[in-house]
């Protein structure tokens, strides 16, 4: 569902090399993973909401891991690398 969604309609925010976009339904529905362009354009990432109102169930849970110790290296993107992919790089300034 998420690559059948997410491939056709939402907001593309990131500078990818395809269709993806972020759909706040499938990003709620699928515990985060509707956040599809956050996705492609930073897949490094643990976290696909990358904005506080992104709700994504699955960074909770790896939050919750690191927490207690049992995820370490936990990677996010970081703000000059958001600003180089950014449709709006005003957003940024």
């Amino acid at each position: 569902m998420v690559n059948s969604v997410c491939h056709i309609w939402g907001k593309q925010l990131w500078k990818t090399n395809d269709l993806s976009t972020n759909n706040w339904l499938v990003g709620l529905l699928g515990f985060g993973e509707g956040w599809h362009n956050n996705h492609h354009a930073f897949e490094y990432s643990a976290r696909h909401g990358l904005e506080w109102w992104e709700i994504d169930f699955g960074w909770y849970v790896i939050m919750f891991l690191q927490a207690i110790g049992v995820a370490t290296h936990v990677k996010v993107p970081l703000q000059h690398h958001k600003k180089k992919l950014a449709m709006d790089e005003t957003k940024f300034i």
